[in-house]
């Protein structure tokens, strides 16, 4: 426990760190002038003072309860180290970021990398790499049969849907086809919205499919209900009938298809 206690120490400093003690001014600074960002380096600088006081604090904490493994039996210049690892890996990774255009991918690679990098000074302090890798080695087909799921209910089961969709969905666009002199205005927010709606499917989907895999069934119903609550008051009009019919194929088909992969899933990895 005192060895786990380590790497989460360290994690919630990087998140102090990067949400909580950046100022908004230090990331703008960092994507505009790069390398030549002052904000840059004192951000990471931040994170090894930081990394150097949780590893301190764990070190201290272990020293108290008298125990004879873990941080009890670092030195101080192992410390340092790791908290020096800290902060050159975070100094490259968000240097390199700084060129990339801010996306959700690219916010999640980068904080992928900073975990990657603390697990990976965590496994040389505390002597944990063989562990480490058997933990890896013990990866098998169920396990990858569940990553595949989840793949298979994100992009592919989206484009699946559209298609099917789309006679409907080029009937509504001609009945709701804005006039030529507010096209220009109408167009973008038609499209955020559609890309809005993209993203609440893929929500919607990963939820149900972790239900089906965990055996809860009945949190689906209570999804789907939330869900029709809040449509019910743009959906109750006569006039949108059509619309309410298409929202009802699309939730029904995603709801289907994310079951069907959830049971496909659990049958072949032996749960039902």
């Amino acid at each position: 426990m005192e060895q786990l206690s380590i790497v989460i120490g360290l994690i919630v400093a990087h998140l102090l760190g990067d949400f909580y003690f950046q100022p908004s001014s230090w990331v703008e600074s960092r994507n505009t002038k790069h390398l030549q960002s002052n904000a840059l380096y004192f951000h990471a600088l931040l994170h090894g003072v930081l990394a150097l006081i949780a590893l301190v604090t764990v070190s201290c904490i272990t020293l108290v309860a008298q125990k004879e493994t873990g941080l009890a039996d670092m030195d101080f210049t192992a410390l340092l180290m790791v908290a020096g690892g800290v902060l050159l890996s975070h100094f490259l990774i968000d240097a390199v970021k700084s060129y990339a255009r801010a996306s959700t991918l690219a916010f999640t690679l980068d904080q992928l990398a900073h975990i990657a990098v603390i697990i990976i000074l965590w496994a040389a302090l505390t002597h944990q790499f063989e562990a480490l890798l058997k933990q890896v080695l013990l990866i098998d087909y169920q396990h990858l049969a569940i990553v595949l799921a989840y793949l298979v209910i994100l992009k592919p089961t989206s484009i699946f849907i559209k298609q099917l969709l789309s006679p409907w969905t080029k009937e509504l666009d001609s009945m709701v086809k804005p006039k030529e002199t507010a096209q220009l205005v109408q167009l973008p927010i038609q499209n955020t919205l559609a890309m809005a709606g993209q993203r609440i499917g893929y929500l919607e989907r990963l939820l149900i499919l972790t239900f089906v895999l965990i055996n809860q069934f009945a949190a689906i119903g209570f999804l789907l209900a939330a869900k029709s609550i809040f449509r019910f008051g743009d959906l109750s009009k006569s006039e949108d009938k059509k619309l309410t019919e298409y929202v009802l194929l699309g939730t029904l088909t995603s709801v289907v298809i994310t079951i069907g992969v959830g049971l496909t899933t659990r049958w072949f990895i032996g749960k039902l």
